[in-house]
């Protein structure tokens, strides 16, 4: 591994989970969720519910198939119903394993493993895809994400699992008359790797999966093997070892520099060495990079320095490339010439522009044929009117992009064949390209190394290559910079006309942002009232405000952007201070004044008592002020100076105060921190010591609860949240009956998911652990949790609402 840049470590497995050793659908993905599922052709039911590192549980299915198998219980039965041999290969096994660089929480690698899944298309094949994403256990750096495939397609009628998807299975080959597995795990790898670099970029984190992780045996492994790959991925290890080697070898970040860049400056060295503590032996590492015999310092025409370096390295890859294509130039076999001329000609809805650039990517006497354009100027339309031309007249067209985003693009536009790039080059074995015709959508993406395989692939091949991009757009992940040098060499057609924007002046301005030439740009928007410049910042901020308040829209759909914090402070005290003088904020304000290094911060109400226990962290805010998520917010004793009590907050968002002296309790408590859970479900009760109780029982999840049962309803939920409500056994009192089910209706159509648990005749939660230990607590609560996560968020009430009456749980007669 390059060191000098942070890497992610990258791992993929897939294995075939069969029947012939011992397989089982129901018992494989009740591990993998963290449940219970029952087998019901052996009758057998696997329970893993006690496990807890399982955050985050879905099943996806395509969209014409019933709702019913988003639910394991019935897929799994499904599959076992019709995997009837008994050698049967019953589902594909696959872990991933995912970042866990800092920056990251549970949503970003839950869209990353979204990203892989849909990458790989599974779903658009018809399959069922179960998602299960685990923790690490405490010391560890283990993320992963499991991932079961249903070897067999669903019907079209959607009511069950079909024929088996034989042609999604690995290719196998015969090599001196042995049967060879050409495996898909490395197409797996490449995908996982290509989304997560692309995701970093996306994020603008710095991190790259770099070399691939093979780790033989199986993912969680011994423990040993498990160590060796967090020390890798643990941050402060990985920073000595770089040092280590970076110190002794100025390779290293010769490498690491230019594995993304083809070019580089002082600078970029500087900032690869900056966690070197000393600055003598920074600066001595900085001069031996740039003195190295690899170096060679670049200079512009007239000899002056540019201040820019590369690496002979560098230089002698792009002279191989540029070789390559000079050889491509010359394949030209067209014998349509003259009809497609002739085809282009009669084109309807098409501008003289645009005609201009289907001549040079199809009349072309050059096997490289380059279009460029700026976002909206057309660029997509004109590649869809080529690919229909070729093809008409006979012409095998094979469409590439960095990307699986920019493929859907190109498939959407009609190309029939379409590949990444990556995904192309690996499978070039299997695809017949003879004579062909590729064209590469965003070429400009496309790194270095790419480019030189896929030109020996091209050329072998006798193809011919269209180029498309743009060189000032998103730039290839890895060292790129070809894209505009083939434009360079081998010209290239520009398509200038912006078509996205409706007025001309619109047009003009994105033409000249797009060119770099920013201040005629705004001058453009000035222009047109678009945008508008003050003699000070207090006059900006003040038009800004006034303009705010007569904008149509309302506050929660008008958004003001600033860079600087203590703006941001200065225009929410301001429109917090316009919208109370107009009425649309009402109430009492209280405010906390905090001294600190001589000044006064004066903020709204974070925290106004002294503490007691430290029980919860949260914070409470307004809904119009900036939240802090790691601020403290404890259980209060007032002081004779303090009298007041917290009501309401879920549901007015303010502070109230009181005349007496007591233990001051908000409308709701709440553990809130900024981490994820072992159970991804609120449990909400009426009673504190109700809460205390699964806190002891060593149950982690979300806990709410509110000094009376009343007040359960107004708890505000986020959409689809799955709440659990912690009921008293209580037949005998028909009102508290009433008052938990008024409130599961009422969470429902607020869009939770609500269900209800209550203990044993006689004892609450709290005598319950006292008397029977953690272990009853658990084992009635943890199959309750279970069964809301596993519940999907389907918006009809049967399936929204979880066991909803409380009065047949208790055996309460209506």
């Amino acid at each position: 591994m390059r060191i000098g840049i942070e890497m992610a470590i990258q791992f993929a497995r897939i294995e075939f989970l069969s029947r012939s050793t011992g397989g089982d659908s129901c018992r494989k993905a009740a591990y993998n969720a963290r449940t219970i599922v029952k087998n019901k052709q052996t009758g057998i039911r696997y329970n893993f519910s006690r496990k807890k590192d399982n955050v985050y549980h879905t099943v996806l299915i395509p969209d014409y198939v019933k709702q019913e198998f988003k639910n394991i219980q019935t897929l799994m039965n499904e599959v076992e119903r019709t995997a009837k041999d008994p050698n049967s290969q019953l589902l594909k096994d696959i872990v991933i394993a995912l970042p866990d660089e800092k920056e990251l929480n549970l949503e970003h690698r839950i869209e990353l493993t979204h990203r892989i899944v849909d990458a790989m298309e599974w779903v658009q094949n018809g399959l069922g895809v179960q998602i299960d994403i685990h923790k690490p256990q405490i010391g560890d750096k283990n993320w992963h994400a499991h991932i079961l495939l249903t070897m067999r397609r669903f019907r079209k009628d959607g009511t069950g699992l079909g024929d088996r998807a034989v042609d999604l299975n690995p290719k196998i080959i015969t090599v001196n008359g042995k049967k060879v597995v050409i495996k898909d795990s490395k197409m797996i790898h490449e995908i996982a790797k290509e989304e997560t670099n692309a995701y970093f970029a996306e994020l603008g984190l710095p991190y790259r999966v770099d070399e691939t992780s093979e780790v033989p045996g199986k993912h969680i492994g011994p423990r040993r093997i498990r160590n060796l790959i967090n020390e890798v991925l643990n941050e402060n290890e990985l920073r000595k070892e770089a040092h280590l080697k970076i110190i002794n070898d100025a390779d290293v970040i010769t490498d690491s520099i230019t594995h993304y860049k083809s070019i580089f400056t002082k600078e970029d060295v500087e900032k690869a060495v900056k966690d070197i503590p000393d600055p003598t032996a920074r600066e001595q590492l900085v001069q031996k990079v740039l003195s190295s015999n690899r170096i060679l310092e670049l200079y512009h025409d007239d000899g002056e320095s540019s201040k820019y370096f590369t690496t002979i390295e560098v230089r002698n890859e792009e002279t191989r490339i540029i070789r390559i294509a000079n050889k491509i130039n010359d394949q030209v076999y067209y014998n349509n010439i003259y009809n497609l001329k002739s085809d282009i000609e009669g084109l309807a809805n098409v501008s003289e522009e645009q005609k201009q650039a289907l001549r040079h990517i199809l009349l072309s006497t050059s096997g490289v044929r380059v279009l460029r354009g700026r976002a909206g100027t057309g660029k997509s339309y004109v590649l869809a009117k080529a690919h229909k031309l070729a093809t008409n007249r006979g012409q095998k067209v094979i469409g590439l992009a960095p990307t699986h985003k920019a493929v859907s693009e190109l498939r959407s536009k009609g190309y029939t064949e379409v590949y990444t790039v990556k995904g192309f080059l690996y499978n070039r074995k299997k695809i017949f390209m003879q004579d062909s015709l590729i064209v590469v959508d965003e070429a400009g993406m496309v790194g270095t190394k790419a480019y030189a395989e896929l030109f020996r692939v091209v050329r072998n091949n006798n193809c011919q290559l269209i180029l498309a991009g743009d060189e000032k757009q998103l730039a290839s992940i890895e060292r790129g910079g070809m894209f505009e040098i083939l434009s360079n060499i081998f010209g290239s057609h520009v398509l200038v006309n912006i078509r996205r924007q409706s007025e001309n002046w619109s047009r003009e301005a994105a033409m000249e942002f797009a060119e770099s030439n920013i201040l005629s740009g705004i001058t453009l928007l000035r222009q047109n009232n678009c945008v508008r410049f003050d003699n000070t910042l207090q006059d900006s901020m003040s038009k800004l405000i006034y303009n705010w308040s007569l904008s149509k829209f309302k506050p929660h759909e008008k958004l003001v952007i600033t860079v600087r914090n203590k703006d941001v402070d200065i225009l929410n005290s301001s429109i917090r201070s316009l919208l109370k003088a107009n009425g649309t904020l009402q109430g009492t304000e209280y405010r906390r004044s905090i001294l600190e290094k001589e000044r006064t911060k004066t903020t709204v109400f974070s925290k106004v008592f002294s503490k007691v226990e430290n029980w919860f962290k949260s914070i409470i805010n307004d809904i119009n002020d900036r939240s802090h998520v790691n601020e403290e917010y404890y259980h209060f004793t007032v002081k004779p100076e303090q009298e007041a009590k917290v009501e309401k907050v879920q549901q007015e968002n303010s502070i109230k105060q009181y005349p007496f002296k007591d233990i001051s309790t908000p409308l709701f408590m709440q553990i809130k921190e900024q981490r994820q859970y072992d159970y991804d479900v609120t449990i909400l009760s009426a009673e504190g010591k109700t809460i205390s109780s699964f806190q002891e029982a060593g149950i982690d999840s979300r806990m709410v609860y509110s000094s009376n049962v009343n007040n359960l309803k107004y708890y505000q939920p986020f959409q689809g949240e799955k709440i659990l409500i912690a009921a008293n056994n209580d037949k005998q009192n028909k009102e508290y009956v009433s008052t938990i089910n008024e409130a599961v209706k009422v969470l429902t159509s607020k869009g939770a998911i609500t269900s209800i648990v209550i203990h044993s005749e006689g004892e609450d939660f709290n005598d319950m652990l006292k008397n029977k230990g953690a272990v009853a607590v658990k084992e009635l609560m943890i199959p309750e949790i279970m069964k809301l996560i596993n519940t999907q968020n389907v918006k009809t009430e049967s399936e929204q609402v979880v066991k909803t009456d409380i009065a047949q749980k208790i055996g309460l007669r209506r």
